[in-house]
């Protein structure tokens, strides 16, 4: 099991990976999906078809029809309408789309985004008052919605329409809008739940146009991967053809903000996921998401180079303000008694638009549940992250009353409360965690989806999963987990070198290994160690030059009973005294030398085992495992090895007796055949010799006057009747393990698990 994680190995189904490369798929395409549960055809074709290239009817959704004739109805009444959406991302791209769609539509169209400090997430009665009060009729949220019940019954009273689509879970109590487009309403029968905001959005955009607007998902992409939701289904259509779609077509300011970030080659969902995206969030993060909707909208060149070079600078102040965060937060736990807390609790005069972010790196450094807060006039107000599956929300709830205001899921969750309560729900919050520890392994699971080794990783394996793609949440980039490599190198970088570089190695060649989280977990890691190394596989395209890269995931350092101290004519008089050694020949107890035969006289738990040379049997290995050593070197010197003088195997046998019974009186004569014998047997006189040996044993032949003769009587028997062939068989065997495997294969041989 790794440092960080205890790890799920696979298991393969070989008939499904059979029939999966019937269809000119990859064998590590097949048991990717193998080890992800995807084993009927009807699922596969869902990765591969373009059958479902247009997802399902939009209609399907609940309200669908009432929504589109009520916009239908003020686009034909010359009504004014507004969107009104989010500042993240996913709400910036559905804006853009419904606004765009309405425009081509012919509506009287404008856009909201509340401001994340003044105004908060989701509808707003200030806002929405403001908002009627200027002549809008029907407002139409996106991303946001299904919990502004007041804010709703608000705009009711003041004479306006709300048209909600929204993809966030559903409260108990649902808005009393004049329609709500919701992937999991309970009243509808959308076969597929997990859209993005902006997915909902488009579905909208699809049943107002009456066409597929693939000409919309390049938006539906960039919000969909940046929300983090279920790349599976109909997200995996819309990603998929939407990222076409940036490639060919890209938006002129899409365009601008590549060229600044010096991306200039494919676009693909990790493009969107690290570059494209969290700029955008940065826009919400720091200032007024309204320079989203302009940088997406952009017509001209000049306007989208001027918006992307702010957004650049959005998110260089974004980087910089949680960097800033984080140091100070882990100056306050370290310099204080906090870090023994089983929840940590972190308050400052912090920015409120990166304390997710915050929360995120300080639960990835302390392994345990983080509140980070801004305190503003006796408020605490921000955001907590949690770990393994301790689930904060439910935790938060039991104690609802001392909050202001929470909301959140299992690991993640939004808070306020009065800065008079800290102590009681520090308290409440550490008690809860202890229980919690009491009764669980503080340790997450992954699952590998292929078991593997360096000399396998090639740019033809990587291209091999390229048909996979795109990948995301819930379809995740494959785990690869590398096993028996050697650290070659260790190096720290970044500002403060908190990033981790290994480079590993097999007998075949290298790769370059990184991790852009934090690498404290991996301390123990040290050059010449031998890992598993559980990782994602990359191309890394820097200064015009391309390579293949690990992320990674997790790390098990291998603690290998043998060390190889082989083939270096190595003094056993420099081995320490105490030391036990073991060989075939050399009997002095008092010095702690042992034959072999003498193993059950040693007792357990010794510290070092010495093998001077090469034991007769495997079992005397097997022996020396069970007295616990910490360690056993191998020296293994031998001024001969048997199996290269000796070419004895079961084949060769078998073709003697072949020759013995096609000759029509069943005899040989060995002076007069033996040239023809060795040459046929391709072995030598001493190996012939012990063949003779282990057919007499067996009563196959007889031996008279140096001439072979078959035994009319002989019966089938089994080899391993023969004394002599078993001890043959038993020596090739330790001296193939001891005198021809190298170290990492040894060690496995003997694994004592």
């Amino acid at each position: 099991m790794g440092i960080k994680y205890n790890w799920i190995y696979p298991t393969y189904d070989e008939n499904f990976i059979k029939e999966i490369e019937s269809y000119n798929i990859s064998k590590n395409v097949a048991k990717i999906l193998n080890a992800r549960s995807i084993t009927d055809m009807s699922s596969v074709k869902k990765y591969f078809s373009d059958e479902y290239e247009e997802g399902y009817d939009p209609f399907l959704m609940y309200d669908m029809q009432k929504a589109v004739d009520r916009i239908n109805e003020a686009i034909e009444n010359e009504e004014k309408i507004l969107v009104y959406g989010d500042y993240d991302a996913d709400g910036i791209t559905s804006t853009v789309l419904l606004v765009e769609t309405l425009i081509s539509l012919g509506a009287n169209v404008s856009s909201y985004i509340p401001n994340r400090f003044d105004e908060g997430y989701g509808p707003n009665k200030d806002a929405f008052t403001k908002i009627i009060e200027s002549g809008i009729t029907l407002i139409i949220t996106v991303d946001n919605g299904i919990a502004g019940v007041e804010e709703v019954d608000l705009a009711n009273e003041l004479g306006c329409d709300v048209i909600i689509t929204d993809h966030h879970k559903i409260q108990d109590t649902i808005p009393n809008a004049y329609a709500i487009i919701h992937p999991e309403h309970p009243e509808g029968e959308y076969p597929f739940k997990k859209l993005a905001g902006v997915g909902v959005a488009f579905k909208l955009a699809h049943a107002l146009l009456e066409i597929f607007p693939d000409f919309l998902l390049d938006l539906v992409a960039i919000g969909t991967i940046a929300d983090m939701v279920s790349i599976t289904d109909e997200n995996r259509i819309f990603v998929k053809q939407g990222l076409e779609l940036v490639n060919e077509d890209p938006r002129i300011g899409l365009k601008m903000l590549l060229e600044l970030s010096n991306i200039d080659t494919k676009v693909d969902e990790q493009t969107i996921g690290f570059y494209i995206g969290p700029k955008l969030n940065s826009i919400g993060r720091m200032d007024s998401a309204k320079l989203g909707l302009s940088f997406l909208m952009a017509e001209d060149a000049e306007t989208a180079r001027v918006l992307a070079e702010q957004i650049e600078k959005y998110n260089i102040e974004r980087k910089q303000v949680t960097e800033d965060i984080v140091k100070d937060v882990i100056s306050q736990i370290e310099n204080s008694n906090k870090i023994d807390n089983n929840v940590l609790m972190i308050s400052g005069d912090y920015h409120e638009g990166v304390l997710g972010i915050v929360a995120s790196n300080i639960v990835e450094k302390y392994q345990r549940p983080v509140f980070i807060m801004n305190n503003k006039d006796g408020v605490l107000k921000g955001s907590a992250r949690s770990i393994f599956d301790f689930n904060i929300y439910t935790a938060m709830n039991k104690i609802s009353d001392l909050f202001l205001a929470f909301g959140g899921h299992t690991l993640a969750a939004g808070f306020s409360f009065d800065e008079n309560n800290l102590d009681q729900i520090q308290d409440f919050l550490n008690s809860e965690y202890e229980e919690y520890k009491k009764n669980n392994e503080l340790k997450s699971t992954k699952k590998i989806d292929i078991v593997t080794s360096l000399e396998e990783i090639s740019y033809q394996f990587l291209n091999s999963l390229e048909i996979l793609k795109p990948f995301g949440m819930d379809f995740e980039k494959p785990t690869v987990l590398l096993e028996n490599a050697m650290v070659l190198n260790k190096s720290y970088f970044g500002s403060d070198k908190q990033y981790l570089r290994l480079t590993i190695a097999d007998e075949v060649g290298n790769l370059e290994c990184i991790t852009f989280k934090d690498s404290s977990a991996f301390e123990k890691v040290e050059k010449n160690d031998i890992i598993d190394l559980l990782c994602t596989i990359d191309k890394n395209n820097f200064n015009g030059r391309t390579k293949l890269q690990a992320h990674i995931i997790d790390i098990d350092i291998k603690e290998f009973l043998f060390e190889d101290l082989r083939f270096i004519n190595y003094d056993i008089s420099k081995i320490d005294n105490k030391a036990i050694k073991i060989s075939k020949k050399i009997n002095d107890k008092d010095n702690n030398f042992y034959l072999y035969k003498d193993i059950e006289q040693l007792e357990k738990n010794i510290e070092d085992i010495y093998l001077l040379d090469v034991p007769t049997s495997k079992e005397y290995i097997e022996k020396l495992i069970k007295l616990n050593p910490k360690k056993i070197y191998l020296i293994c010197e031998e001024e001969q090895i048997l199996s290269d003088i000796y070419l004895i195997d079961k084949d060769r046998l078998i073709k003697l007796f072949n020759i013995i019974l096609s000759i029509p009186n069943k005899q040989i004569n060995i002076g007069q055949q033996l040239d023809k014998l060795l040459t046929t047997l391709k072995t030598n006189v001493d190996s012939l010799k012990i063949m003779i040996q282990i057919f007499r044993e067996l009563n196959l032949i007889t031996l008279e006057n140096n001439t072979i003769k078959l035994n009319v009587n002989y019966k089938k028997v089994d080899l391993k009747q023969s004394a002599s062939f078993v001890r043959m068989e038993s020596i090739f065997e330790v001296e193939k393990i001891l005198l021809k495997e190298n170290i990492t294969n040894i060690n496995k041989a003997f694994d004592k698990n």
